[in-house]
């Protein structure tokens, strides 16, 4: 089975197949989800291979000279596919033949004697370039400047921003290859880093996913040199310590890597694909898996002469306890959580196995420090009953569910789980700010019949969104239709330019004393006058950036033509202002990091009430085998998860999922110490497997809670928490060793004394 697992695996792995990123990928499916992917898609693939830098020198001229140079360096770097045009965006070649048909909103509303004064001016007006001839009235110069207006403009070839602190020079550009490619990475740091060498005094400002995605490789490189070598040194050094002997270590190595071949092939066959979140989580195999190897080695290196029939039963039963605590996630609508849920069971299984039918045919290599350990750890057990020690433990158990019940909360806000550095937020916020420029992370999603009918929608949302952005409560709106009016919009201005150039042309002509004969000639161009079509804008080069919020892919897959409206910030009256506009049937609000934390939100309700499940069948079952010891078993996984709840409501932090995550993990391993320790509680050695346990799965996931990163610390915090909650939970779960029906039954039947100690040496 295992040979079978590792071909699978190395074929996926071999053709390429790649690993899916997406957090929705998790989360479950909703109305409008596959319209909404395709929108997701379409900003993705727009905008994240895209990356922009401001440039600001203490003049204007050194802005404009230190752009160059940076924009020299990044075209050797040899990473960049295309800058940024650096002449001016305006559309004027493309536009003219259908000026007649675009009209602004100013000349709508103005009279025919107002038309003929526009006309007198621009024709006796210096500077400016009246085409009379094709453009008497400025009718495109008019749209362009309604339309096209911004805060860039041209110098010396190069676009640049002028603010309060002076002039940025903007540059540009999109990537060759994703930005998380680590060569594309390093290649843009280590050439932005040699222009501020080059350029002490210049400002910088960089927008981009990929200056986030390098950030996070910079911290997961020094985490995984820190906290990662330290977590690994520091569990090979236990290990080392105890048992002695390299094959040993092998030996508990093994499982993990068995139960992680069984489950990525098995979980990447059933799902179509395997999830990142999924593998990250599967890491918690090294914490659970761990345990069935160092109970039986323990278990031989202190008692060689015992038949490890005496062992399986309560390995058994771990493996079953925590396959329930996991498999009845499979019941929950969330593909993450049955995915996940699938990925760890099969992991347990494998390794479950590995122990079951290989470790008793590997040879035995005991060592006498392992059992001089093992004696003096088991020192820490209690000798007599403490009738005042236990009713202390209740009552903080008590008062911990106190806490968590009256105090405790919860948090699903994305952004806290963002890893990028502060000054790396504020730098991409203020590059959209002095750009005018919305986000992707708020839009609306409207449908129609044709691209006719969704162009004359957008025009009936634009007066409600221009109230909200004169009001302040958006700070931008942009759709196509704002470029591309619909045909009806066009041929009623074509009608009203025709009817101002039958009452404003000849008065025109007359006050600026040209011939009456040009009448005709001036108007001919209105007889026939081409459409404007979506597709013969985004086609050009001037309706690149507007190609994400037409969305025609919906349409050849056979739904209806949709459009994205961008929005930019909002307050809580454009929220709630949106919201209304997203009851009709035909038009769906997405703020896409709000959604993505209320469905996070979600996903850790479901692990709540999952969980609680799980425990309930728990409680049976062990009920059922252990009687009125059954406390005893439970008391490690639920007081550890009570006592970490409580912590946490104490010091006002919010559960998160990876909070949550890691209370798993905490009701794993604690699940597999309340069984040994009440399955042998007189055993030195189950004792130390267990102690071993939490040792090592603190040295895995505890020092996590030094990690910078937002997920992996609220994971490892749970887990420093819950670990140490469990080991000191250990001994009263133990009891009085030696008294009553807890005792261990040695091989020959008798009974072993509190006082007791097994040999100082080990078997001949």
């Amino acid at each position: 089975m295992l040979v079978v697992c590792a071909l699978i695996l190395a074929s996926q792995l071999l053709r390429g197949a790649p690993l899916d990123t997406r957090i929705t990928a998790l989360l479950p499916e909703t109305d409008g989800t596959e319209r909404l992917a395709q929108a997701d898609a379409k900003l993705s693939a727009t905008f994240e291979q895209r990356f922009m830098l401001l440039v600001a020198g203490t003049t204007d001229a050194e802005s404009r000279a230190a752009a160059k140079d940076l924009r020299r360096r990044l075209d050797a770097s040899g990473i960049i596919a295309a800058f940024d045009s650096q002449s001016p965006a305006r559309p004027d070649r493309l536009l003219a033949p259908y000026r007649y048909r675009l009209l602004a909103d100013d000349l709508t509303h103005d009279d025919a004697q107002a038309w003929r004064q526009r006309g007198l001016s621009r024709l006796f007006t210096p500077g400016v370039d009246s085409d009379l001839s094709r453009d008497p009235f400025g009718l495109l110069d008019a749209w362009l400047g309604e339309r096209f207006s911004g805060p860039l403009s041209w110098q010396d070839g190069s676009p640049s921003i002028a603010t309060a602190e002076g002039q940025w020079s903007l540059i540009g550009a999109t990537l060759t290859a994703s930005p998380y490619a680590m060569a594309v990475q390093r290649t843009l740091t280590e050439t932005i880093a040699e222009f501020g060498a080059a350029h002490p005094d210049v400002r910088l400002l960089r927008a981009g996913l990929v200056f986030h995605a390098a950030a996070g490789a910079r911290q997961a490189q020094q985490e995984i040199t820190t906290i990662g070598l330290g977590s690994l040194f520091g569990i090979l050094a236990l290990l080392a310590l105890v048992f002695r002997r390299p094959i040993v270590l092998a030996t508990l190595l093994l499982p993990v890597a068995t139960g992680l071949v069984f489950a990525g092939a098995l979980t990447w066959t059933l799902f179509g694909s395997l999830n990142l979140i999924t593998l990250a989580f599967g890491a918690s195999l090294i914490g659970i898996s761990v345990d069935y190897a160092l109970h039986l080695q323990c278990a031989r290196q202190l008692h060689p002469a015992r038949p490890l029939s005496r062992l399986w039963p309560g390995l058994t039963l771990g493996l079953l306890s925590s396959l329930c605590a996991y498999l009845v996630q499979l019941a929950t609508p969330m593909p993450g959580l049955r995915q996940m849920a699938t990925f760890t069971a099969l992991g347990l299984i494998g390794a479950w196995l590995s122990v079951r039918l290989w470790l008793p045919l590997l040879p035995l290599h005991p060592h006498s420090a392992t059992q001089s350990i093992a004696r003096r750890l088991n020192r820490l057990r209690l000798t007599r009953r403490h009738p005042g020690l236990y009713a202390g433990v209740g009552l903080a158990l008590v008062a911990a569910i106190a806490l968590a019940i009256g105090q405790g909360s919860t948090s699903h806000d994305l952004r806290q789980l963002n890893p990028s550095p502060a000054s790396l937020i504020d730098q991409q916020h203020r590059v959209q700010t002095l750009l005018e420029r919305p986000a992707t992370l708020r839009y609306l999603l409207v449908g129609a019949d044709s691209s006719e009918a969704l162009l004359q929608r957008l025009e009936t949302l634009t007066p409600t969104l221009a109230e909200l952005e004169r009001n302040g409560h958006i700070a931008s709106y942009q759709h196509l239709a704002q470029a591309v009016p619909s045909m009806a919009t066009q041929q009623a201005n074509l009608a009203r330019v025709r009817q101002r150039y039958s009452e404003a042309l000849a008065g025109l002509l007359d006050d600026a004393g040209l011939p009456a004969t040009l009448e005709d000639r001036l108007g001919a161009p209105l007889e026939e006058v081409p459409v404007l079509t979506p597709a013969t804008w985004l086609e050009s080069r001037a309706g690149e950036a507007d190609r994400a919020l037409w969305l025609e892919d919906t349409r050849r897959a056979g739904g209806t033509p949709s459009a994205l409206v961008m929005i930019g910030d909002v307050d809580a009256a454009g929220q709630a202002a949106l919201t209304r506009l997203a009851e009709s049937d035909d038009v769906i609000y997405r703020d896409r990091v709000q959604a993505l934390s209320a469905q996070l939100a979600d996903l850790s309700d479901e692990i709540l009430q999952w969980l609680a499940v799980a425990l309930a069948l728990l409680v049976l079952t062990f009920g059922w085998r252990y009687r009125r010891r059954a406390w005893r078993v439970l008391l490690p996984p639920v007081g550890a998860v009570i006592i970490t709840l409580g912590v946490f409501a104490a010091g006002h932090i919010p559960l998160t999922l990876f909070h949550l995550l890691g209370l798993l993990l905490v009701l794993g391993i604690g699940l597999d110490a309340g069984i040994f320790s009440t399955e042998h509680p007189a055993d030195p050695g189950a004792w130390l497997a267990i102690s071993l346990s939490c040792a090592s799965s603190l040295l895995a996931f505890g020092l996590l809670a030094f990690s910078a990163t937002p997920a992996l610390h609220f994971l490892g915090t749970t887990c420093l928490i819950g670990l140490i909650a469990t080991w000191c939970l250990v001994p009263l779960a133990r009891g009085v060793v030696g008294q009553g029906p807890t005792a261990d039954p040695t091989p020959d039947g008798q009974r072993l004394s509190t006082t007791q100690e097994i040999p100082r040496h080990g078997p001949a």
